[in-house]
């Protein structure tokens, strides 16, 4: 059987000061550092870059990058007009009773706050598909569940 092992029986050793560095060691240690580094060659293409200050190198880059966006755009050319107009006059030929019988039995997901903003955007537009009585109408919005819960 081994006896057992105490921590407190064995003294500790006694640990060496650190030494203090050289005078001047951590003012030094930056270039020593930086004359290990190998030193890149600059582009041959590149040097006229170097003399440019940085302020005038990004300006330089902010305008090459703008009359990039610039060429892109003249070059992509002017949209065509022609087939927008055709499609306006196409729907324009389409009665609005027809329109919106379409809208409202088509899967269109059309709502009826959709039709709304257009109604209240014209009123007289819901004259073509809208046709009830103000009894009608009185008996529809009488029939509406009204909770107050639902409205707090």
């Amino acid at each position: 059987m081994t006896p057992p092992f105490k921590l407190d029986a064995h003294p500790r050793r006694p640990r060496p000061l650190l030494s203090e560095p050289p005078a001047d060691y951590f003012d030094k240690l930056p270039t020593r550092i930086m004359a290990r580094l190998p030193r890149p060659d600059a582009a041959p293409g590149g040097r006229w870059l170097a003399w440019l200050s940085p302020a005038l190198r990004t300006g330089l880059a902010s305008v090459a990058v703008l009359g990039s966006f610039a060429a892109s755009f003249y070059l992509s050319g002017a949209p065509a007009a022609g087939p927008a107009v055709a499609t306006t006059a196409s729907l324009d030929a389409v009665s609005r009773t027809e329109l919106v019988g379409y809208l409202l039995t088509s899967g269109a997901r059309v709502e009826t706050t959709d039709l709304a903003v257009l109604a209240a955007a014209d009123p007289g537009l819901a004259k073509g598909f809208l046709q009830a009585t103000d009894a009608e109408l009185t008996d529809a919005l009488d029939a509406q569940p009204s909770e107050e819960l639902l409205y707090l």
